[in-house]
Parts: C-alpha cells; sequence; structure tokens
C-alpha cells in the first residue's frame, strides 16, 4: 500500500510534503485517549465521592460533562495539536494553508466529534479519512486541518529552511550558482532520494542515486563531480533553499 502524502505550502512559501497519519493511528491515538479519560474520570470521581459523599450523583454528572467533554478540546489546546494519545502514536493536527492552529480551529474539529465519532461509533471519521485525499474527517473539512504524522520524512524540514535563511545570500560563496535552475520539486526529489538511500543502501538505490546525481551536473553544467556524491547532493539543497528564499 503505498503511503499517501499532503503538500503543505508554508507562510514561509515553502512546500512542505507530509506523510498523512493512517485510519490505524488515529484510532489507537483515540483509544489511548479515551483510557486516559476513563482513569481519570475514576480518580476524580473517587476523589470528589471521598468530599462529596451525600451529592455524589450531582458531582458525578459534573465530572463526566466537564472531563470527557473537554479533555480532547483542552489537550490537543495544550500539546499544540497533540493530545496525550496523538503524541504517543507520533502524528499531530496541521492546518492545510500552512498557518498555526487557532482556538477556533480545535473548537470546529472538537465540535464535530459527536456526529463524526461518538453518534455514529467512529464509522463516519474512518469513511470521510478515507475517502478525502486530504485524510480529513467532517471536522477537519470544517477546520481546514487533516493529520499528519510528525516526524516529516519527505520534503524540507521547516526549521533546516529558517536556519538557512538567516545566512546573507552576499556572505556565501556559491560553489553552484546556477542551483535556481532547478524546480523545488527537483530538490524535494534529491531530499527524498538521499533519504531512501540512507534507509536502503543497495544496489538498486545507489544505481538510482548515480542517475540522479548525473541529472543534477547535466542541468547544473558541471563537468567533473570533485565531492562525494551526498555531499555534493546535500550541499545542492542548501544552496538551493539560500538562493530561492
Amino acid at each position: 500500500m503505498s503511503l499517501k502524502t499532503i503538500e503543505i505550502n508554508t507562510t514561509q512559501n515553502v512546500k512542505i510534503e507530509y506523510q498523512l497519519a493512517s485510519v490505524s493511528e488515529r484510532m489507537i491515538a483515540f483509544a489511548i485517549d479515551f483510557i486516559l479519560m476513563g482513569i481519570g474520570y475514576l480518580i476524580l470521581f473517587l476523589f470528589a465521592s471521598s468530599i462529596f459523599d451525600y451529592n455524589a450523583g450531582i458531582i458525578l454528572q459534573i465530572i463526566v460533562f466537564f472531563w470527557f467533554g473537554f479533555y480532547t478540546l483542552a489537550s490537543e489546546m495544550i500539546g499544540y495539536g497533540q493530545s496525550i494519545g496523538k503524541k504517543a502514536m507520533g502524528i499531530k493536527i496541521i492546518k492545510l494553508n500552512g498557518e498555526e492552529l487557532e482556538f477556533y480551529d480545535y473548537f470546529n474539529r472538537w465540535v464535530m466529534r459527536l456526529l463524526d465519532i461518538y453518534f455514529t461509533l467512529g464509522t463516519m471519521a474512518i469513511l470521510f479519512i478515507i475517502g478525502n485525499k486530504s485524510g480529513q474527517r467532517l471536522g477537519d473539512i470544517l477546520a481546514g486541518t487533516t493529520v499528519i504524522k510528525k516526524q516529516n520524512t519527505f520534503g524540507f524540514k521547516l526549521s533546516d529552511i529558517l536556519k538557512l535563511n538567516q545566512k546573507s545570500k552576499e556572505d556565501i560563496n556559491f560553489k553552484y550558482p546556477l542551483v535556481h535552475k532547478l524546480s523545488e520539486r527537483d530538490v524535494i526529489l534529491i531530499k527524498n532520494m538521499l533519504y531512501r538511500n540512507q534507509l536502503f543502501n543497495n544496489k538498486a538505490h545507489q544505481e538510482s542515486l548515480n542517475l540522479l546525481t548525473a541529472k543534477v551536473m547535466e542541468i547544473l553544467e558541471i563537468v567533473e563531480l570533485k565531492d562525494n556524491q551526498k555531499v555534493f547532493l546535500n550541499q545542492v539543497i542548501s544552496e538551493y533553499i539560500i538562493q530561492t528564499r
């Protein structure tokens, strides 16, 4: 099964490709949160009952309402898009437009949980996530969000880009001044190929890397490669980011 990905255009005008969280990962994250809600409810109820034993029924109703009602909203806001369950699974909520999540984004996702998850026992959420190219349940569509794997392995790391952008173009002696002839998709392909070669260091991936290196050299009008192949490609990525941002 191929991995589903999504391309996000950040506020720095950088396209970053993320792997979407799978349905199973989101379900496990939900299960973890639900278990924690149950444990938290039991602790709070026992504590409240020991103090307000004459009104335990009313206290129970209040605890159920606030704890189960607002746990998800509060935990995702505090965790900047990650409840405890999502953090455990390494997944996170992000905005499709690359902006930071605001209160109303969390609220829109949260308010639709009744229909998406609870009233339909999760069936509607699963169908929407599977059928939507951006992996969105109904709450995500309303909020303009989706859920991705937190560790990005496909595109540029935004922290690296911002770090490189702090350098002045005038202060750098570019080894490959024609790097701007590459497209952003070309550079993301280079990064992906380097990553896959690191993961699967076999003959097939090495041959692919050789072909890619030869093509990049042709575009940049380089006759002879003086650096190590991987050093060369990483330098091309760095110079491209600096020159085009």
